[in-house]
């Protein structure tokens, strides 16, 4: 190998590993933003309880396609801003786009308490499946508990 070629696969090396450290610092970000999104959610429902629902719905609690749900534990769907005409479904049965049970996940991660739940799932307006990772904690108020979510699009 000349040393021009070694020079260009190092450069080629070193731009991979940029990509990958920028990709992973900007997947850790929007982590950090959808954790915060969904503890602030949590705490929302703990002082207010089925009250807080509403204000769920408005763009305060979006960026982009990026928005809080709530399921009660049961997996009926009690928050869907994208779409009102989801709600009171029951979504135990969801997969992803691959067959993953996705419903069954969300739930089970929620009675341990919190978690990160990743999946294949259309980006909104595309019908090719796409990374998406979401985080689910548990939250109760009164006797009901509900597990709430958001989640991002690799």
């Amino acid at each position: 190998m000349s040393k021009k070629e070694f020079l260009m696969v190092i450069l080629v090396l070193a731009v991979m590993v940029a990509a990958f450290w920028n990709g992973q610092r900007i997947e850790n970000l929007k982590k950090e933003e959808v954790q915060n999104m969904v503890d602030a959610a949590v705490i929302l429902i703990q002082t207010q309880g089925e009250s807080a629902f509403p204000q769920l719905h408005s763009s305060v609690w979006r960026d982009g396609d990026i928005y809080v749900f709530v399921w009660r534990l049961d997996g009926i769907r009690v928050v869907y801003p994208p779409d009102e005409s989801g709600e009171g479904k029951n979504m135990t049965n969801l997969e992803d786009a691959y067959g993953k049970p996705i419903g069954k996940l969300f739930i089970q991660t929620a009675q341990n308490g919190s978690g990160w739940v990743e999946y294949y799932w259309p980006k909104p307006g595309e019908t090719k499946p796409s990374k998406k990772i979401t985080y689910i904690k548990k939250v109760q108020y009164g006797n009901q508990t509900y597990l709430v979510g958001s989640g991002f699009y690799v």
